[in-house]
């Protein structure tokens, strides 16, 4: 049987949480695919309400952990659910966001500045963000 190991690092979501490393190697078999991948790291990541997890490997986007008002987890993926032991994929970043994450003061006039248009939805809007990354990088 085929396997190889891929790191997988979240985002601190605390000053406490900052206290301790969050890598970890995670060994991928053969039959593993990106749902079974975003099934694992729906477990990784700490439960929060109202966030949008992006899941980035050093390939790219590869989806999206969206949680509700009760802290339930959807799943979004960025392509197919293809098998992960046939990709060059070897890290896995988990970055959140939440809806204040586009709002902030100006220092000067304590005007409360949207980052995008407050019609998108929090989705839209990390969308939008991590396109806007990718552009520049």
């Amino acid at each position: 049987m085929k396997a190889k190991t891929i790191r997988v690092n979240r985002d601190s979501v605390c000053m406490g949480d900052d206290c301790f490393p969050h890598e970890k190697s995670l060994t991928i078999d053969e039959k593993m695919t990106m749902i079974n991948l975003f099934e694992y790291l729906i477990d990784y990541i700490p439960t929060m309400y109202n966030v949008i997890w992006v899941i980035r490997s050093d390939k790219g986007i590869c989806g999206y952990i969206i949680t509700d008002d009760n802290g339930h987890s959807n799943i979004e993926l960025v392509g197919n659910n293809f098998f992960i032991i046939n990709t060059k994929i070897s890290k896995i970043m988990c970055k959140y966001y939440h809806s204040s994450s586009f709002i902030w003061i100006d220092g000067q006039t304590g005007e409360c500045i949207n980052g995008y248009d407050e019609s998108l939805t929090l989705l839209e809007k990390v969308k939008k963000e991590n396109e806007e990354k990718l552009y520049n990088e």
